[in-house]
């Protein structure tokens, strides 16, 4: 298991005083990126042998959002059938809450050849070593996804958005998904669930977001991401709204 913990910056509270889901996301992948660094299976220690992490499934629930104070990132991961690594994680504010915890799938993919790669192929003893169980995920709202959509949303890969792959980074999906609710929920609701599937890399340019609401109790969209003139599937996302006086912690 590895810890990590973070201040919330001021530039990272949203205007009701309270972290942004952005920066949380952001949390979980930088604990992410250190912990594999420090068994030496981060994505610069996988380039130089022509290989690369790639997100498959990413599944947050998020029950609180503090405000400016210390958060306690703590991760782990499990081979899984010797083709997915499965990370999970865990944050807790400094006075013990469970503010979000997330499960996600990963792969190893050969760049030369884009395919998969067995991880006791491509990863170290130290990996191995260091797995400790991460159970099931404990959410799949992207069941309940529709084929058709309400309306959509445009927006454009930025430069800053682009990792080191030269893809846009994984939690920016998450954003897109966010930024295409509309007005009023952003207004009233929290985000309490976020479900993404991974379907293929998005590179820079411009981006579709088809978005269909698809419950009212709990308040829930759909959100499929494409890329460039294509209406092919990049990423499948799914959104769960809470009323904010329910979810939020201002203390």
């Amino acid at each position: 298991m590895f810890e990590m913990v973070f201040s919330v910056p001021y530039y990272g509270l949203d205007m009701n005083d309270r972290v942004k889901t952005g920066l949380m996301l952001q949390f979980l992948q930088e604990a992410a990126a250190l912990h594999a660094d420090s068994v030496n299976i981060g994505v610069g220690n996988l380039m130089k042998r022509d290989m690369t992490w790639v997100l498959r499934r990413y599944r947050v629930r998020i029950h609180l959002y503090p405000g400016k104070r210390s958060l306690s990132v703590r991760t782990w991961f499990e081979p899984q059938r010797n083709l997915m690594s499965v990370r999970v994680f865990e944050i807790r504010d400094d006075i013990g809450n469970v503010v979000a915890d997330a499960w996600s799938a990963w792969i190893v993919v050969d760049l030369k050849r884009g395919r998969p790669v067995r991880l006791d192929r491509a990863l170290t003893e130290e990996y191995f070593s260091a797995a400790e169980p991460t159970g099931e995920p404990v959410t799949d709202e992207l069941a309940a996804m529709k084929d058709d959509f309400d309306f959509k949303t445009r927006f454009r890969v930025r430069w800053g958005e682009l990792d080191l792959n030269g893809h846009t980074n994984h939690t920016v999906y998450f954003d897109w998904a966010l930024e295409s609710a509309p007005d009023g929920v952003r207004e009233h609701y929290l985000p309490s669930v976020l479900d993404a599937e991974y379907i293929s890399p998005v590179p820079r340019g411009d981006v579709t977001v088809r978005t269909k609401k698809i419950s009212d109790d709990p308040l829930k969209f759909s959100h499929v991401i494409s890329a460039g003139a294509s209406d092919t599937a990049a990423a499948r996302l799914a959104t769960v709204w809470r009323p904010d006086t329910l979810y939020s912690a201002r203390t």
